[in-house]
This record gives structure tokens, sequence and C-alpha cells, in this order.
């Protein structure tokens, strides 16, 4: 690919057809699946069997989250244009370089960055202010479906997307296990938020019930790919709130 104007419109244009295939793609398929052909069967495979979003904030969840997700694709086609061209980060092209034993301990670090990046920042966005202006938008969608993954305010995204690129930066690490925890990262995050009960036995990952609790009671259960953060900090969720708490927002 050139290293022009016309390189970066081919890398970012891919960027956002793989960005959008798996959103709406994906993301659809997994929808009609359930949400369509078995909605009547809700009881058998939802997390929230009683409770269905609107068919207006489906619609809104569905626009903002193919927003961002264009968003996305933009910032890290940009910054792959800025790698073809030699420009300077962390990621390194030779699987050698390190050594065979650095992929694992690299991609363990990149995943534990991204997650401590996430937690940490997600308990910011419940701090008063962040919350009622920018991280309130995500929580209107309290029985979340598949397109509520990065149905959020544009500055939440952002700021989710600088710490997802934040090992790039920190830690030496293989462009291919980048991109490898960095797929893991969204996928973790479709099946948070895909309101299907998932019980696969995921790496470092229990179950979606955790993520789908904090929509339900919002002050808790802040972790992303792990409960780490949250047991360290006392943050997961013990016991249910008292009546009302649900919905308060800070």
């Amino acid at each position: 690919m050139g290293g022009g104007v016309d390189g970066l419109l081919q890398i970012v244009g891919i960027s956002l057809a793989i960005s959008f295939v798996t959103f709406w793609g994906f993301g659809g398929l997994v929808h009609w699946w359930f949400y369509v052909r078995r909605r009547s069967d809700a009881a058998r495979w939802k997390v929230q069997p009683e409770r269905f979003l609107r068919p207006r904030l489906f619609r809104e969840a569905f626009w903002l989250g193919s927003l961002n997700m264009g968003i996305g694709a933009v910032v890290v086609g940009v910054f792959a244009w800025h790698v073809a061209r030699g420009g300077w980060s962390t990621l390194y092209f030779d699987p050698l370089e390190h050594g065979p034993a650095w992929l694992v301990v690299s991609a363990l670090a990149t995943y534990f960055v991204i997650d401590a990046g996430l937690y940490y920042s997600h308990r910011a966005f419940h701090g008063r202010w962040l919350f009622k202006h920018v991280h309130r938008w995500h929580h209107r969608y309290t029985a979340p479906v598949i397109f509520t993954t990065t149905a959020v305010h544009p500055v939440e995204f952002l700021v989710f997307q600088a710490f997802v690129m934040l090992p790039v930066v920190v830690v030496p690490v293989h462009w291919a296990v980048y991109l490898l925890v960095v797929a893991y990262t969204y996928l973790i995050g479709m099946i948070d938020h895909c309101g299907v009960r998932v019980r696969w036995p995921l790496p470092l990952h229990s179950g979606n019930d955790f993520h789908d609790d904090h929509h339900v009671y919002f002050h808790c259960n802040y972790g992303h790919h792990t409960q780490i953060f949250d047991h360290v900090h006392g943050t997961a969720r013990r016991e249910v709130p008292a009546a009302g708490a649900s919905h308060e927002a800070l």
C-alpha cells in the first residue's frame, strides 16, 4: 500500500469495512437468531428474560454504536497508516525479535494493561459529573443487546479506544499478538452486551452475567475482561440493592 493519501484512504477503508462487517454482520446475525427468531423463547436464553429494549432505544443504540465503530475504525486506520510509513510504536514485526516466550508474556501484559485502563476509566465515568453528562448515555440500555456494545457517548468511546491502544506505546508486542488481544477485547464486549446467556469457558472471563448486572445495578462490576480489579477494590456486586437503587444516578 502506498504511503501517501491514497494509502491512508485504502487502509482506513479496510478498517471501516472490517468494523462494519463485524458490527452489522456478526452483530446482526446474533440479534436475528435470538431476538427475532427465538424471542418467544426468551426464558431459555436471555439473561433478563422479562426485559427488552424499547424499539426507540434499540434504534438509538444501533446508530450510536455504528457511529462509534466508524470513529474507532478511522482512528485505527490512521494509526495503522502511521505504522506502515515507519512511524514509531512499540509494535514489532519479527516474531523472534524478543524470543518466543515473550509472545505469550506480551499478550498477557497487553491484556491486563487494557483491562486495567478500562476498569479505572469506567470507575471514573461513574463519578457524579461524568456519569450525568457522559456515561449515562450507555446506562439507558438496562437490558443490553449486542449493538449497545459501542453505544456510548463519543467522548467515552474515544477514552475506551485510547486504553485499547495504550499497549502499543508501553508494551513491546508483535503486531499479530496485539491484534488478537484487541479482537478478543471486542469479542468480550459483544458477549457482555448481547443479553444472551454465554457459558463458554473463555480465558480469564467468567461469563456475561457479571457485566449484565452492571447494567441493572449500575455502581458495581466495572471490570471488562476480568473481575480481578473489582475484587481488589471491593466493587463486585454482593447483594441486590434496595428497591429503586438500580436506577439511581450519581
